[in-house]
This record gives C-alpha cells, sequence and structure tokens, in this order.
C-alpha cells in the first residue's frame, strides 16, 4: 500500500484527536497524485474531501488496502507491514501534538522526490516521496 500522511516540523499529526491543519490545496493534491487507483480513508477524513470520485470510506481501510492503493491516514494507527510507498506532506510549522509519525524513514526506505508548494493556509509545504529499498 501507498500511504499518505501530514506532520508539522516534530512529526506531530494530531492534537486532542484533532487534525493539526487542513489545506484545499493539498487535498486536490492528494486527490490528482491517487487519481489513477484508489484512495482509502476512514469517515473522519473523508468528510474533508468534496470530490469523492475515488475515495473509499471505511472505518477497516488499512486492513482493506491493495498493493496498489493510497491509504490517507490522520487519526489511524500507522501498519509497520505492507507500506511501499509513503507520501508525506510537511507543514513548515511546529503545532502541539499528541499523536507522532513514528516511522524511522532511514531504515528501510528511499527518499525519492521533494517538492515544495503553496498551500491554502500555509505559504509553503513540503512533499516528500519514499520508496521501501
Amino acid at each position: 500500500m501507498k500511504i499518505i500522511v501530514c506532520v508539522d516540523k516534530s512529526n506531530g499529526m494530531l492534537f486532542n484527536s484533532r487534525r493539526q491543519s487542513q489545506d484545499e490545496e493539498l487535498r486536490k493534491r492528494i486527490i490528482e497524485i491517487s487519481k489513477n487507483s484508489k484512495l482509502l480513508m476512514n469517515n473522519y477524513s473523508a468528510k474533508q474531501f468534496e470530490n469523492k470520485n475515488n475515495i473509499f470510506i471505511s472505518e477497516n481501510f488499512l486492513n482493506e488496502a491493495e498493493k496498489e492503493n493510497y491509504c490517507f491516514i490522520e487519526n489511524s494507527e500507522i501498519p509497520t507491514e505492507g507500506i511501499e510507498e509513503i507520501i508525506i506532506y510537511k507543514w513548515n510549522r511546529k503545532y502541539p501534538a499528541d499523536t507522532y509519525f513514528k516511522i524511522d524513514l532511514k531504515k528501510g526506505f528511499k527518499k525519492i522526490s521533494s517538492t515544495d508548494f503553496s498551500g491554502s493556509s500555509h505559504e509553503k509545504i513540503t512533499e516528500e516521496i519514499y520508496i521501501k529499498k
């Protein structure tokens, strides 16, 4: 599976069970990247997407994902196995957080790209793509 996560400068993902930020340009980018595949997520994440053409919503989405599927993870436990690709969107700010992205990308993954773009809520969002070694 290919996972998509959003983190701040400290790899924080959530604070008090709430996403730290939502960004319209980021959502458009996620839809564009996954347009030729399935994009799986839970209902919590799906609420922020208007265009649900390729979005499949399930509370058990990580167990249902196939190798070529994208999984947008915000408030679910990140699996330790079965990940072929990781797309990380990094905010250029540090927010309070109590849930963190904990995968050590130096072990078993290789960065293949890093791109900055302007979001609707953040002047700089960095997209990093990693593949399994």
